[in-house]
């Protein structure tokens, strides 16, 4: 032990530090946990000295015992009605159908206990645990002398001789201050992270054989002297605006290394107001920290208006369309097209509204899919003005060519 109490002697620099005065406590303290954590490491490497075996009972099931219901998803077969239109895509009939699973198994449930038999090795241990703790203040100065022995000691032209004394060893159990990887052009370099996304929209119908693209704009109906308004959950929206609501949304350092720190606050519950030209949807997109920034369209609001189908009302989203939105992944997971289409919407460039740092943040690199709630019908409304949502629903003419209301060109 040459003449010192902790396991190295006050000669080698192993304490990184004077062994006396106001730090020498720390600086022991560090030696002692070098010293622990060298004997244990060396008496693991002479192998375990004995096992140890635990026995433990649990609970096994076969059989259908747990059952789940759940809605259906794009995986699963649609096993209800459905109906091929001009455009050759088939379409699933009303909503999504319950699918009942049950596991870990099908037939009878039974169930049984089974004894579990789990050995582990035991290898040696130090005889006893430093005592002492360390902090992040006092392992500063540790910390500093030990990146400047290490400099020093692995400096060009150095020959490392193994168990050389002046070789430091890293003080690992001494906490270390945290590196700085904040961005401080954050506000520059930002992107943002909405949750889940809903657009209420006020409703364009059209008349006219669908498949022919002969559709046209059914004109607004004169109700009063001013705009049409809707109060939902106590929020007044008022035509022609689309109303975007996020449960809510950030902006965040575009470092992908390191999180580069936010730009602004965290928001929750925020509803903006967009200019219904001003909103614009992706296909194929991909979320992620390398996005896929898939194509952009313009949200063409007449693509939503709900058509009846048989003893069904529904969108008829064009096929090429549904394949690019969330709910169908990679876009070629969907074979039919279901009555669930979610959209990805591009964070809308009115983003001031909630947060006065929002300037230049990218708005495609994370987009929330969306729900659609049209405004008007059941919705406690005001008509004050000219209505754009309380127009009968069109009833589809089947068969010629192709949908009516041309797919929108990508811009």
């Amino acid at each position: 032990m040459c003449d010192t109490t902790v396991f190295w002697p006050t000669s080698t620099n192993y304490f990184y530090g004077p062994t006396d005065g106001p730090g020498a406590a720390a600086v022991t303290c560090n030696a002692l946990w070098v010293e622990f954590n060298g004997r244990a490491s060396g008496l693991w490497s002479l192998g375990a000295t004995f096992t140890s075996t635990i026995y433990s009972s649990y609970l096994t099931s076969s059989g259908a015992c747990t059952t789940e219901v759940r809605g259906e998803d794009l995986r699963d077969t649609h096993t209800g009605p459905v109906t091929t239109l001009c455009d050759g895509a088939t379409r699933a009939l009303g909503p999504r159908e319950s699918i009942t699973e049950y596991w870990p198994g099908t037939g009878p449930c039974s169930s049984s206990m089974v004894t579990e038999t789990t050995t582990t090795l035991v290898y040696r241990s130090p005889s006893s645990t430093p005592s002492c703790t360390l902090n992040t203040q006092e392992c500063i100065p540790i910390w500093q002398t030990y990146s400047s022995l290490s400099s020093a000691f692995h400096s060009p032209g150095t020959t490392e001789v193994w168990g050389d004394i002046n070789n430091p060893i890293r003080p690992e159990s001494c906490p270390s201050t945290t590196r700085d990887y904040s961005d401080p052009d954050v506000c520059n370099n930002c992107h943002y992270l909405p949750g889940t996304a809903t657009v209420f929209y006020w409703p364009v119908t059209t008349t006219g054989a669908v498949c022919l693209e002969n559709g046209t704009i059914i004109p607004a109906t004169q109700t009063g002297d001013g705009p049409n308004t809707a109060v939902v959950d106590g929020n007044t929206f008022i035509s022609p605006s689309v109303y975007v609501s996020f449960t809510s949304i950030e902006a965040r350092s575009n470092q992908r290394a390191h999180p580069g720190g936010p730009c602004g606050g965290e928001h929750e519950n925020v509803i903006i107001s967009v200019a219904p030209e001003a909103i614009t949807s992706y296909r194929r997109h991909r979320n992620a920290k390398y996005p896929i920034i898939g194509t952009a369209y313009p949200f063409n609001l007449a693509e939503f208006q709900r058509h009846q189908v048989g003893d069904y009302h529904m969108s008829l989203i064009p096929w090429e369309q549904y394949v690019g939105g969330s709910q169908c992944l990679t876009g070629d997971d969907c074979s039919i097209i279901r009555d669930d289409y979610l959209p990805w919407l591009e964070v809308p460039d009115v983003m001031t509204q909630v947060d006065p740092l929002w300037t230049s943040c990218h708005r495609s690199w994370y987009m929330p899919p969306v729900s659609l709630v049209p405004l008007g019908g059941g919705l406690e409304s005001q008509p004050t003005g000219a209505a754009v949502a309380s127009t009968p629903t069109a009833t589809l003419a089947l068969p010629s060519s192709r949908l009516a209301a041309p797919t929108p060109e990508a811009t």
